[in-house]
């Protein structure tokens, strides 16, 4: 049996028909995976990039940003990424306890200084979003420096928000299994367009990461969003900054 429970027949290695079955499953589950989202817990994404040459002032000015923020009234984290082969991109994960402390951050003085301070530097628009929990289980402690994160960012047709969500919900779970994996959050939008979403998981190394993406589970859910994109499919490499 493969992932969702179907026997192999010849139906089902065709990928199309593959796909079809997968995504009538998920469509059949996805009414529940909104009411799933857990607790009133908030995930902000802020994605930046400096100017080139400028990743080591990059760095000085997310890490001056978690420190400030860290000490800020219902943050529970902060997780500072800077893009493989690529040290100019940034992100900063954070969670907040709920809505408040988040809506509390955008006004508060952290979030203000970084963005003035990109204004000098920044070479692509200061972007930072609130997210609602889909799926987010506790994280491993890590091991070593070969940590490797994946982040990816899904744009797709209204029509397709749900069965996304419910084939990212699947791939999460089955990923959180797999050797050498340390988290595998999904996110949703709070605001319109609520057809955004965002994963973001961490692995032990790269070649656990390579593992990942060639797994029965991890094809299954490409081939199941696929065809619901909206814009094409881009997840990209980040190293934790300490």
């Amino acid at each position: 049996m493969n992932l969702y429970g179907h026997r192999h027949s010849a139906w089902s290695s065709n990928p199309i028909a593959r796909c079809l079955s997968a995504l009538a499953f998920l469509l059949a589950s996805a009414a529940g995976c909104s009411a799933q989202a857990q607790s009133g817990a908030i995930y902000g994404v802020m994605m930046f990039d400096v100017a080139p040459g400028a990743g080591n002032q990059g760095v000085a000015l997310v890490k001056q940003y978690r420190e400030a923020t860290l000490k800020q009234a219902g943050n529970s984290g902060v997780t500072l990424l800077q893009e493989l082969d690529w040290p100019n991109r940034f992100i900063v994960y954070e969670s907040w306890r709920d809505q408040a402390a988040y809506d509390a951050s955008e006004k508060a003085a952290p979030a203000a200084e970084l963005a003035e301070k990109l204004k000098a530097m920044g070479a692509a628009p200061f972007d930072r979003r609130d997210y609602h929990v889909i799926s987010v289980g506790p994280a491993k402690p890590a091991q070593g420096g070969d940590i490797v994160y994946m982040q990816l960012h899904l744009d797709v047709f209204p029509a397709g928000t749900e069965p996304t969500l419910a084939a990212a919900k699947v791939v999460a779970e089955a990923a959180r299994k797999g050797e050498g994996n340390l988290r595998f959050d999904v996110v949703n939008s709070v605001k319109a367009p609520l057809s955004h979403s965002t994963l973001i998981a961490a692995w032990q190394s790269r070649k656990a990461f390579d593992a990942y993406e060639d797994s029965a589970y991890a094809r299954q859910f490409r081939d199941v969003v696929g065809p619901l994109l909206g814009s094409p499919y881009d997840d990209r490499l980040y190293v934790p900054i300490n």
